[in-house]
């Protein structure tokens, strides 16, 4: 986005993400996995990230395994994973694909699977001059810091906790833990729950 008319964009000040190896041993699909590649970084191996752009893949630095493919369409089979994360990913869909790969992930989790998500409250687009969301964002992994950036145009990606929450337990995950700071920061652990017949 750097050349993109900063006039444009409602930017955020630095925000800090603080993470840990909860998941150490465990199989991981990352769902947007390219870019800064965080979650591979964190786990390499034990992660399959996915992402639609070849591009973000390539320029992702870790041993993830490394897979082109849409979020809303994944080519696995049920009950494969035991952990899913979305690190800042939701951010970039609107309303129906957020469904979708919510829906997607449930599907391809083990029964009592966890999905993390982290993300940001994106304000509502009012039609302005100011169009652009972008999040500034350092990342702490045991090992060492990422500064990085997160853009996306304003125009149906409006979201907050309350609106990813409502999607999440509609398709029948629980949410174990909600973080959310006074930024618009906010990071969720929930669970695949077993159907009720």
């Amino acid at each position: 986005m750097s050349n993109v008319n900063p006039d444009r964009m409602i930017e955020s000040e630095r925000k800090q993400v603080v993470l840990k190896e909860e998941y150490k041993g465990m199989q991981i699909l990352d769902i947007g996995g390219g870019g800064e590649g965080i979650i591979g970084s964190l786990y390499g191996r034990n992660v399959v990230a996915i992402d639609r752009k070849l591009s973000e893949l390539e320029e992702a630095n870790n041993d993830a395994i490394k897979i082109v493919m849409d979020a809303c369409d994944l080519k696995f089979t049920d009950n494969l994973f035991e952990v899913a994360t979305s690190f800042f990913t939701l951010m970039y869909m609107n309303e129906e694909e957020k469904e979708k790969c919510i829906l997607e992930i449930k599907r391809v989790l083990k029964v009592g699977g966890i999905l993390e998500i982290w993300d940001t409250h994106i304000p509502k687009y009012d039609g302005g001059e100011k169009d652009i969301f972008l999040l500034q964002l350092q990342v702490d992994l045991p090992n060492r810091s990422i500064n990085t950036g997160y853009g996306v145009l304003m125009q149906a990606k409006e979201q907050n906790t309350m609106s990813i929450k409502d999607i999440l337990i509609k398709n029948g995950f629980k949410i174990k833990e909600c973080e959310e700071d006074n930024s618009g920061l906010f990071r969720m652990k929930c669970s695949k729950e077993p159907d009720i017949a």
